[in-house]
């Protein structure tokens, strides 16, 4: 590769680099501005790999309805809800006592944080990665992506105290039950106790709505989830685990025919009330839970710096919100033996 030898007759400050200060370039990337020219030129082959890079632990999307639909500026989001109470009743013909509707109207708003990270290269990167004909490395790119990711969930699942966020494991409005004393693996516990406690669980959600709101979701933490997709039902059948019996006996199966989702998550182990595990179940759907993220994580313009290449990005979320606290219910566990 050429190389050009230069002695400057002005100052750069942005590069750090003084009048009467000899610099040697290599003849494909001269500048800064080479090199942004360069990156710039790959941008049409890196973005796709980065996004089309999954992550098998970043699920939250899974369990949280999410709405891009508000606009990127927002800083919250306000929403009304209502309730509104009445009762019909028999009148006469000429009546003029009708019942009237009384309702109760209460905003809240829903805080929504900016955040970011950034991602760098040197000139030096750029001009080996040019003069080797090799697409520039994504590594730090994809890094950025998921920590960026890494962070959308950890404020999905336990919001931000800071923000006045709340997650969906942790929400103050969701009821929590930390009754059970059952340990699972103590001496006579059989698995039908184990299953019709977990079943009692599913009909309590059922019924503190009184009847508006059938859970078909169950989280779980993950111990918990193995020790019943791998203890075997044998008062039920001997070729089955208590998962699979769980599956097809609980309420929302049975009155729906649809399949329930159970599924583990390690952030509820030890997350209940004095490090209890932790089960929450819920009716998953828009209506009742929703978690904003105006905008995902972007990468902006990139920006010379010194030597080097720098690439901020930024993207803006909520919290989870229960928009019907009734539709949910938390369920700390009594420890395993």
């Amino acid at each position: 590769m050429a190389k050009i030898t230069v002695t400057l007759d002005q100052d750069i400050p942005h590069l750090g680099l003084s009048a009467g200060q000899t610099v040697v370039y290599d003849d494909a990337i001269r500048t800064a501005d080479d090199g942004l020219g360069f990156y710039i030129s790959q941008l049409a082959a890196v973005e796709p790999r980065i996004y089309e890079t999954k992550y098998p632990n970043i699920n939250f999307q899974e369990l949280i309805p999410v709405s891009s639909s508000i606009p990127e500026w927002a800083d919250s989001v306000p929403y009304i809800s209502y309730d509104a109470v009445t009762l019909g009743k028999f009148i006469g013909a000429n009546a003029d006592d009708l019942p009237n509707v009384a309702m109760k109207a209460k905003k809240d708003n829903v805080p929504v944080g900016y955040a970011g990270n950034s991602f760098e290269y040197s000139l030096d990167e750029l001009r080996k990665s040019q003069q080797l004909r090799m697409p520039i490395d994504i590594t730090l790119a994809t890094a950025a992506r998921r920590g960026a990711e890494e962070h959308m969930q950890r404020v999905a699942y336990f919001g931000d105290a800071d923000r006045n966020m709340y997650g969906l494991f942790n929400h103050p409005n969701v009821t929590v039950d930390a009754t059970s004393t059952l340990d699972w693996k103590g001496s006579g516990v059989t698995g039908k106790k184990i299953l019709d406690e977990i079943n009692g669980w599913i009909g309590d959600v059922w019924n503190q709505s009184k009847g508006v709101h059938v859970p078909n979701t169950m989280v779980m933490a993950a111990n918990r989830w193995t020790f019943l997709a791998t203890t075997m039902a044998t008062e039920y059948a001997p070729d089955k685990t208590l998962l699979e019996i769980l599956q097809a006996q609980n309420l929302y199966t049975r009155m729906t025919g649809q399949p329930m989702t159970i599924v583990p998550r390690f952030q509820l182990d030890g997350a209940g009330t004095s490090g209890k595990d932790r089960v929450l179940i819920y009716e998953k759907n828009a209506d009742n839970l929703v978690m904003y993220i105006p905008m995902f994580w972007r990468p902006t313009a990139p920006q010379p710096r010194n030597l080097k290449i720098k690439v901020p990005a930024e993207y803006k979320v909520s919290g989870t919100e229960f928009r019907y606290p009734m539709s949910a219910e938390y369920f700390d566990l009594a420890a395993m033996s």
